[in-house]
């Protein structure tokens, strides 16, 4: 019987972390990046301790496949209800790194990069 009762906590201790450690809606996810209105690369999005990155897996334009293979935002964080702070992004074209907010809606992921007084947005939309 001992055992019995060891073996439901435990399960129910490892259910309660399950629903704890539940996945990010951003985590796992792909998406087309769009720079001046025109598609530019895709953007696999992955989560590791609550930090999301999200590297380079393609591009449209052949110039721009130098850059595949590349993590070009990491550090972002959940703040729930959709948004995210936190992170860093850098344009992989100049090489500048941008503090970076995120609004997650719906398919579409809005980017705000601060650098500075300067800020750049763009909006992803999701694969």
């Amino acid at each position: 019987m001992k055992l019995l009762n060891q073996s439901i906590l435990a399960l129910s201790v490892l259910g309660f972390a399950t629903v704890a450690l539940a996945a990010d809606p951003l985590a796992n996810t792909t998406w087309q990046t769009y720079d001046n209105g025109k598609a530019k690369a895709v953007v696999q999005i992955t989560e590791s301790g609550g930090e999301l990155t999200g590297k380079i897996i393609s591009t449209v334009d052949p110039k721009g496949q130098k850059f595949v293979g590349r993590t070009i935002m990491n550090g972002l964080k959940a703040d729930g209800g959709g948004k995210y702070s936190g992170g860093k992004i850098t344009d992989p074209e100049n090489d500048k790194t941008y503090r970076l907010t995120a609004n997650l809606s719906g398919d579409s992921l809005k980017l705000k990069g601060h650098l500075g007084p300067f800020s750049r947005s763009q909006v992803w939309k999701k694969k």
